[in-house]
């Protein structure tokens, strides 16, 4: 009995192997891929591939992925370097199961430092780009261990003297770092997207949703919200000249809402319009890269949790004075200053991430309270050393720092035209902010 049991399933699994194999070498790689419950893909991570934001992910090609997917009704998708269904990286190759989704120009950057040095530093996550001969021949190269943001940090900053990237990189980058300058048009790279084992049906199927008008459409508007010169992705301090003008000409239409919001929540007025000046320039038709919108530039999860239409300003402000309350509150052991930095980099990054830099401060014994620890603690937000071991990753850290220097200064702009505005007593002197 046993015998004919051992034989009977032998004979299954030689049947269910045939029958593998027949199903694996009868389907089309395409209808493979559809049948999956849920896809692997590997994001280069670059701002132009993918963009992790306080709230959700977004990026030009992430967003691009996720439309391409929805068309073969598949929605769910998990990131994973190794063994991936689908990969999106640049390369200066092509490879058999690639498409070639655009071509980028390769520039040597800068920054506006006169006395640059022939050093060039390049992240390792461009490691499959060639460099031009002429290049290695006139430049010091070396590959980094090092996030581009990092790179480009410190190039800002004069740490070092030039880096390689993308132009859509670039052009990310520079409404940050206005110092930034193209040096040299090095080569052109290509933007591919790769398909694991393909026989041709993904690629095919591909070209044919790149080629649709409801693509051609929504590749336009991702052009715009990323790279157009009106999206708000900027958090350049704007002259002090521009602003005050802007004060004049923009700010009366919302003075009314930001004291509103400021009497019901107990929450400086002047503060509300600093953040939402620094969020949208006064602009309530604003949009950014990340997909925040309106006056303050709220996510649309934070709005709907706040129970606020983030495009009617009122209820914008109101909304956001409301959760800067609840993001004070929570930090209201911190003294006056800190708690200022705390919430200004929750309202900007999450507190999830500003509960990393927290936790790292208080376990390294570090003073919070000296805006100098804080602010370098915060840069660590984007450096994989660090945050691969915080519990909720990578952030852009220097944008933070850029965003609470920012909104202090038109604060101390506001405050002292409200103060040079009224007729208090002549002996009293006003202290001008530097900023002007």
């Amino acid at each position: 009995m046993l015998k004919l049991f051992v034989r009977f399933l032998t004979i299954m699994i030689v049947i269910s192997g045939i029958y593998l194999v027949y199903i694996n070498s009868s389907y089309t790689s395409l209808q493979k891929l559809k049948s999956k419950n849920v896809l692997a893909v590997n994001f280069q991570n670059i701002p132009e591939i993918i963009l992790p934001m306080k709230e959700e992910i977004r990026g030009y090609q992430y967003e691009l992925l996720k439309s391409y997917l929805k068309s073969l009704n598949k929605y769910n998708f998990i990131q994973k370097k190794k063994n991936s269904d689908i990969e999106i990286f640049y390369s200066s190759n092509v490879c058999d199961t690639c498409v070639v989704i655009r071509e980028e120009d390769l520039l040597l950057v800068s920054n506006a430092h006169k006395d640059n040095s022939n050093d060039i530093e390049i992240s390792m996550i461009l490691d499959d780009i060639e460099i031009d001969n002429s290049i290695k021949k006139k430049y010091q190269i070396s590959y980094v261990d090092n996030e581009l943001d990092v790179l480009v940090y410190n190039l800002s900053n004069n740490l070092i003297s030039h880096t390689i990237l993308t132009r859509s990189t670039y052009l990310f980058f520079k409404k940050y770092y206005p110092n930034l300058f193209i040096k040299k048009n090095i080569s052109k790279v290509k933007l591919l997207w790769s398909f694991t084992n393909d026989d041709g049906t993904l690629q095919s199927n591909l070209f044919e949703f790149l080629e649709k008008e409801y693509t051609l459409n929504l590749i336009n508007n991702l052009n715009k919200k990323y790279y157009s010169k009106d999206s708000m992705s900027s958090y350049i301090f704007i002259g002090s000249r521009i602003f005050i003008s802007d004060i004049v000409t923009k700010l009366p239409k919302f003075e009314y809402f930001f004291k509103d919001a400021s009497s019901k929540y107990d929450i400086d007025w002047k503060l509300l319009a600093a953040i939402s000046y620094q969020e949208s320039k006064w602009d309530n038709e604003a949009v950014s890269p990340t997909g925040v919108k309106g006056l303050m530039m709220l996510t649309k999860n934070t709005a709907e949790m706040l129970k606020v239409d983030r495009l009617i300003p009122s209820e914008s402000i109101d909304g956001s004075a409301k959760y800067l309350v609840s993001l004070r509150r929570k930090y209201e052991d911190y003294t006056d200053a800190t708690r200022l930095n705390l919430m200004l980099a929750s309202y900007n990054v999450g507190s999830g991430h500003v509960d990393d830099v927290v936790s790292l401060l208080n376990k390294d014994n570090i003073d919070i309270n000296i805006w100098d620890n804080l602010r370098k603690y915060l840069l660590k937000l984007n450096q994989k050393k660090f945050y691969k071991k915080m519990q909720y990753g990578y952030a852009r850290g220097w944008e933070a720092v850029q965003y609470i220097e920012n909104v202090k200064q038109y604060y101390d702009i506001i405050s002292f035209l409200e103060e040079k505005d009224k007729k208090i007593n002549e002996n009293i002197t006003i202290e001008v902010p530097k900023t002007l």
